[in-house]
């Protein structure tokens, strides 16, 4: 599957409990996009912070992949799949 890097700045609204992160909406570019289906998850360390990869599905069936940075608390949209490419 081809896949677009974007790495551009999205807000979020995201549910944390007990130390877990579940993105639930993101707005990128004017749009709203809900999440349907988290598909995995995976960390990096950089330093003394972390990114937080998750890879989502929204309802419009996009797959994307999020970025969450512990260091500043930012979010990205990290790269958008790219079906029949």
């Amino acid at each position: 599957m081809a896949y677009q890097d974007l790495f551009e700045p999205i807000e979020v609204i995201t549910h944390f409990h007990d130390g877990t992160i579940s993105p639930l909406r993101f707005r990128w570019n004017g749009r709203t996009y809900r999440i349907r289906q988290l598909s995995a998850s995976w960390q990096e360390r950089l330093g003394n912070h972390r990114h937080i990869h998750f890879s989502v599905r929204t309802d419009n069936s996009d797959c994307c992949e999020l970025l969450f940075d512990t260091g500043d608390f930012s979010w990205q949209i990290a790269r958008v799949y790219m079906n029949g490419a």
